[in-house]
């Protein structure tokens, strides 16, 4: 395309290991690799496009291992740092601590925002998968980070967590080569725990999986290596593979907010497939009512 650009900004004497942007798209917020802390990078929009890019702030210091989970809440109220240790703090914009949390992982392999800004989850080298409340008063103040319940049922350690897009499920992939699907929609202030609704197998490498799960939760793509399943969660059946995506590991994947698109980061790039079995998917469920009826 003639028209494609690019926009670089310059990391002053180190390199990013994660980047995300504000909910607003008014900022970079990138955590850099050497230093071990995060910094804004304002940028303008003029017509089409972005300009201008100016260090905007810098947080301190606060972890010296490294980072597997980092997110920015999508009201941009706060943000979250997690090692690969046991060690979260959640942040508010301007770099001020607003907590910090032990995961009690041993290992913690991902830590994750929920869509709703709501939850924090963590996950790692136990079999459950922790949930915390972030709590907020009605001014927008900040209040507490609360245990809000459990994920459990799986046998071995956890390599990673997503979300559907109103948070009323989340999905687990297993070091056993497992894979669950929870209804989180719960009064967990009552008591009430998450339940199962589907679980099944994937074909294991020696990589550690990667999981994502649909906006409207119908298809879960696992990545393991160089290759992705894609498994239907009214069915738990296997929908696909893509083999051989590319020549490293896959580092990253995620549905686009319509569901439409599997975008797959590996080896530099970022490759976008089709969700056909998203639309498959969306097919059984009325022609299953048809039968019934």
């Amino acid at each position: 395309m003639k028209d494609r650009r690019s926009f670089r900004i310059n990391v002053d004497y180190d390199h990013a290991v994660r980047v995300r942007w504000t909910p607003d798209g008014s900022a970079l917020v990138v955590f850099k690799y050497n230093e071990g802390r995060i910094e804004f990078y304002k940028v303008d929009k003029v017509g089409n496009w972005f300009q201008n890019p100016t260090k905007q702030s810098s947080f301190p210091r606060a972890h010296t291992d490294d980072i597997v989970g980092f997110g920015v809440a999508p009201s941009g109220k706060y943000l979250i740092t997690c090692t690969n240790k046991t060690e979260m703090v959640v942040w508010d914009a301007h770099g001020n601590v607003l907590e910090k949390i032990d995961t009690f992982l041993i290992n913690t392999y991902s830590a994750k925002i929920s869509p709703c800004g709501k939850f924090i989850a963590a996950c790692g080298f136990t079999s459950d998968v922790p949930i915390w409340e972030v709590r907020f008063d009605k001014s927008g103040e900040f209040q507490s980070v609360q245990k809000a319940f459990n994920l459990n049922g799986h046998k071995a350690g956890i390599f990673d967590i997503a979300f559907d897009r109103d948070t009323s499920k989340a999905v687990t992939v297993c070091k056993d080569g497992t894979w669950k699907i929870f209804n989180i929609n719960i009064e967990y202030y009552k008591g009430e725990s998450a339940r199962c609704l589907k679980s099944g197998t994937y074909e294991q490498t020696s990589a550690a999986a990667l999981v994502a799960i649909s906006p409207l939760g119908k298809v879960v793509a696992i990545a393991t290596g160089k290759s992705i399943q894609i498994f239907s969660v009214s069915s738990g059946s296997l929908e696909g593979t893509i083999e051989n995506v590319c020549l490293g590991q896959i580092t990253a994947i995620k549905f686009d907010p319509t569901g439409k698109c599997l975008l797959v980061c590996a080896d530099r790039y970022i490759r976008i497939f089709h969700n056909i079995p998203e639309f498959k998917t969306a097919l059984e469920i009325p022609e299953g009512r048809l039968k019934q009826t």
